[in-house]
């Protein structure tokens, strides 16, 4: 056992006092940088009932779901069989599911129309009635609608930069305006890894070269 006195109680202090702070530090980054991921699957109620509009008995039934991109005919891009362990619950006739709960819908493309089906297959081994008509066209809530804007902007409006786009203006001022309020250059543009065109910090441009020593230099 040893017992510290004067400085090297005190640097032990700091020593500590530093962990504290690192730890702290960390902790704070892992928090920030910690991101939920959305659930990916789309809640769907109903209210199942016979021919003449009664509810159906209490029970486990099977049902099967699928994804069409057009009201009728077509081929399903999506299936979701609930049977087995898997079937739906309904309750005086009323069921709640989360579709993609089975079947993921991680590939489904939701910028389009999209109709749902739903067939149901008994509670037993399913024997399965046909698909039901009409088909159930999604729709979106209202803030669904306006994520896809940009302060109120349709995304269509904006330039993308992992593919070819256009940009096409009709006004009395410039297309494009580029300020730059520090000592970089002002603009560079890149075939491949090769400097085709720079605007420097300052003014001078350089074609074919990055280090114009003019107002215009052509390498």
């Amino acid at each position: 056992m040893e017992i510290l006195y004067g400085d090297k109680m005190i640097k032990l202090r700091k020593f500590i006092a530093g962990l504290v702070i690192i730890s702290m530090v960390l902790q704070f980054t892992i928090r920030r940088t910690a991101y939920a991921a959305i659930n990916r699957e789309l809640n769907y109620q109903g209210k199942l009932t016979n021919s003449s509009g009664v509810a159906v008995p209490t029970d486990d039934y099977n049902i099967e779901f699928k994804l069409y991109t057009a009201s009728s005919t077509g081929t399903a891009i999506w299936t979701e069989t609930r049977t087995g362990g898997n079937q739906v619950p309904i309750t005086n006739g009323l069921f709640s599911v989360l579709l993609g709960d089975v079947s993921s819908l991680d590939a489904i493309n939701f910028n389009q129309e999209l109709w749902l089906s739903v067939n149901i297959g008994g509670t037993s081994t399913p024997a399965w009635d046909g698909e039901m008509t009409p088909r159930k066209k999604l729709a979106s809530a209202p803030s669904a609608l306006e994520a896809d804007r940009l302060d109120g902007i349709d995304s269509t409006q904006f330039l993308r930069s992992d593919e070819a786009d256009e940009m096409n203006v009709s006004s009395t001022s410039p297309a494009l305006k580029i300020t730059q309020s520090g000592t970089g250059n002002v603009f560079d543009l890149f075939d491949g890894a090769t400097s085709v065109f720079s605007v420097l910090d300052g003014g001078f441009v350089g074609i074919s070269t990055t280090t114009p020593g003019y107002s215009l230099t052509v390498a």
